[in-house]
């Protein structure tokens, strides 16, 4: 009887690690938490977080950019595990941001809404991030239901 007992306590054991292993998780550098404004999507091995552009990490991101940035949405990869998105936004308004991920095709899409109308030059910054060499092959952009393009796409 003990050996049963033995036996069954095992395989549940095996069981238990078998179906931990298959999990799907993100591995990820912590980042400072002052500069995570949301977590905006959890992806399969790819997380989105809203950063804060006004704190010091998030500004030294934007440098890269540059000072004199037009409307629009600009991409810098910083290493094959992080890219920044970058909305700079002046004479638009930007809104109903959202991220899908297509396994298959490996296309990342980001999805948004702008309108005309004027802001205080409002910038937001995404983060796009994995444990795993990028996990998407193109990054396509959908602006109110139409195809756009990045205005520019820096890389280190």
């Amino acid at each position: 009887m003990k050996k049963r007992l033995t036996f069954c306590a095992l395989l549940g054991l095996l069981l238990m690690q078998t179906a931990c292993s298959y999990k799907v998780d993100v591995n990820y550098e912590e980042n400072n938490p002052e500069i995570v404004l949301s977590e905006n999507t959890n992806l399969e091995n790819l997380r989105v977080l809203e950063l804060d552009a006004n704190h010091e990490e998030g500004k030294k991101v934007l440098n890269i950019f540059g000072e004199e940035l037009k409307d629009g949405i600009y991409a810098y990869d910083e290493n094959e595990h992080k890219t920044y998105i970058l909305i700079n936004s002046t004479t638009k308004n930007y809104s109903d941001y959202s991220f899908k991920y297509n396994k298959e095709k490996k296309i990342l899409t980001f999805t948004y809404t702008t309108t005309e109308g004027s802001s205080t030059n409002n910038k937001k910054l995404f983060l796009l991030e994995s444990n795993k060499k990028n996990p998407y092959e193109e990054i396509k952009l959908l602006n109110n239901g139409n195809e756009d393009g990045f205005i520019g796409v820096y890389t280190r």
